[in-house]
This record gives C-alpha cells, structure tokens and sequence, in this order.
C-alpha cells in the first residue's frame, strides 16, 4: 500500500512546467539587461563625441589665441559669415595643430592617442597616423548607432563673433552635411 506522503518523499526533481516557467523569467531577465547595457553604451559613445566636439573647440581657440591666426583659411562664399569644413575636409583644419604637424607649431594643440584619424581607408588613432609621418588625416569618430560606420568632425567658423564649433556629421546618407546639433541632447536645432 502507497500512501500520500510516500510519494511526495520520492519525488525529488523539478516537473517540466517548473523548468520552463524558470527558463522564461530568466529569458524575460537577461533581455532586460541586455537592452539597458546597450543602451548605456550608445549614450557612454555619445557623449564621448561631444566631449571631444568641445576639446576640439578648445584646442581651436587655443590656437587662434596664441597664434593669433586660425589654423587654416577661411574664404568666405558670396559674403557669408560662416565658413565650414565638412566631414574629410577637416584636416585642413586640424592638420597644423599636432606637434611636427604640417604647420610650423612647436605646440601640440591637439593630443593624439584618444582621437581617431582616417587615413588610407581605415580607422587609426591620430598619433598612429602621425608615427606614419602622416598629418594630413581627416579626425572621424565611429556612428554611435553603428560603430563600424565612419563620421567625420565638421567645423563651423563664424566669422562674426570670430569663434568656431565643432559639429558631430549626424545624416544617413553620407553626404557629409553638417547641420547645428543641441549637444546635449543631440538633436537638431
């Protein structure tokens, strides 16, 4: 004869709805992670590009302050105020800020080992391309929404107010326009 709790003291694993009521919630779980870890990477990218947007900004004016000039000409089109230099141009921008860059500067205006050059068709971290011998690289950051797509700095002059800003490329189609963005928000104004 069997009795009630003779049963219950042989049973000794888990029924296969216990299992997969676990497996689910785990599953429900682990994507909840994943998305927020993704998420916090893309803005942790984001805000790296605009940190760097105003230490270009700064190095800029550094320049302009110590060397009295800017370090690249500025030809205004049909009486405009604003000079810009799109995406690859950028390095006729940058180029004589790096220490034994192209320029006659005995000062590094830039610092090259966290900024990203594109040079040859592939990505590189500026003081590489200068080891190379190489000043006249464009500066580009990686696509926040896809790392393995190259964006280009670009820089706004204003000839006005005799200041410059650096913008971050943010269109789809690769055409290098460079409208002003809210860099906290990364939204166009």
């Amino acid at each position: 004869m069997r009795n009630g709790t003779d049963t219950q003291m042989r049973r000794r694993g888990f029924t296969i709805i216990e299992l997969l009521v676990v497996i689910s919630i785990m599953a429900v779980l682990a994507t909840l992670v994943t998305g927020a870890a993704m998420k916090a990477m893309k803005q942790s990218r984001v805000k790296r590009i605009v940190a760097t947007c105003k230490g270009l900004e700064v190095a800029l004016m550094n320049y302009r302050s110590q060397e009295n000039k800017w370090p690249c000409k500025l030809n205004p089109q049909n009486n405009a105020t604003t000079v810009w230099y799109h995406g690859e141009d950028n390095k006729e921008v940058f180029k004589d800020m790096y220490y034994g860059g192209a320029g006659s500067s005995t000062t590094a205006y830039l610092e090259g080992s966290s900024l990203m050059a594109y040079y040859n068709g592939s990505r590189t971290t500026l003081n590489k391309a200068l080891g190379m011998g190489r000043s006249d690289v464009a500066l580009m950051y990686p696509n926040p929404d896809e790392p393995s797509r190259v964006n280009f700095y670009c820089v706004e002059f204003n000839l006005l107010t005799d200041s410059a800003k650096v913008h971050v490329q943010h269109d789809k189609r690769g055409d290098h326009n460079c409208p002003k963005y809210d860099y906290d928000n990364m939204k166009q104004r």
